[in-house]
């Protein structure tokens, strides 16, 4: 089943051209999903009672069209499938006459937070949810693959308000963190970011130290997020041009 909200696009949320920004679209995405749980009654002191977790895997995020300050638009998101510990998700943005300003798709994995492994998904999680038609839209690969040498950036210490209310860095975060590599109206060499991929590999949590490293091209930008061993916490791909 979908469920949905609406919203005035607040000045907070947008960037030096009055368009909502990225990691405010993100924001958005996650709220919507955290609502239709608690509504659903499946939400967050549910899963505590029972150990378990949805986690982020992975995301595909289509904006279509602009996003305006004060603009009233519609938040929607329904789960289309479930296959062994993985759910499937899909988002939209719209205008109030239904218009298409954003889709995506998204992959979670439910963890057995005493266990920290996997646990399949089971009739019980399906059922609360419902399923609905996934969205027509171009479905990549959930692995972000990175090419030749990177650039090593400053790193980032991870502080108490990166952190959500599984202990580990907000979703967001890793694409706010990303956007620090594009210029200040969200575009790559001129061209507007109109696809963002992430592909989350392992959790930071308050005390980590990130190091991003860059791959630039000419109409994209990937930024592995790793641990100071090298090994990544999570990788976000910026596109424009699309």
């Amino acid at each position: 089943m979908m469920y949905s909200f609406q919203n005035k696009v607040r000045y907070s949320e947008v960037n030096k051209e009055l368009r909502l920004n990225i990691p405010s679209i993100v924001n958005y995405m996650q709220d919507c999903s955290f609502f239709q749980s608690e509504s659903l009654g499946v939400g967050v002191d549910f899963l505590n009672e029972i150990h378990r977790a949805w986690v982020l895997n992975s995301w595909q995020i289509d904006i279509l069209r602009d996003i305006l300050v004060c603009q009233d638009i519609k938040i929607g998101t329904w789960a289309y499938d479930a296959k062994g510990v993985y759910g499937y998700r899909n988002f939209v943005i719209r205008t109030m006459e239904d218009k298409p300003l954003v889709n995506a798709n998204s992959l979670w994995v439910l963890l057995n937070t005493e266990t920290g492994r996997p646990e399949k998904v089971t009739e019980r999680d399906v059922k609360a949810y419902g399923q609905e038609e996934r969205i027509d839209m171009e479905y990549l690969d959930r692995k972000i693959k990175t090419e030749g040498e990177g650039e090593m950036r400053e790193k980032i210490p991870v502080r108490r308000y990166h952190i959500d209310t599984n202990g580990h860095v907000n979703n967001r975060w890793y694409v706010q963190f990303a956007m620090e590599y594009v210029s200040e109206d969200e575009k790559i060499n001129g061209h507007r970011i109109n696809r963002i991929r992430v592909e989350y590999k392992k959790s930071a949590k308050y005390g980590d130290v990130i190091v991003p490293v860059v791959y630039s091209g000419k109409t994209d930008i990937t930024v592995s997020m790793n641990d100071e061993t090298g090994q990544p916490y999570a990788k976000v791909q910026l596109i424009a041009g699309q």
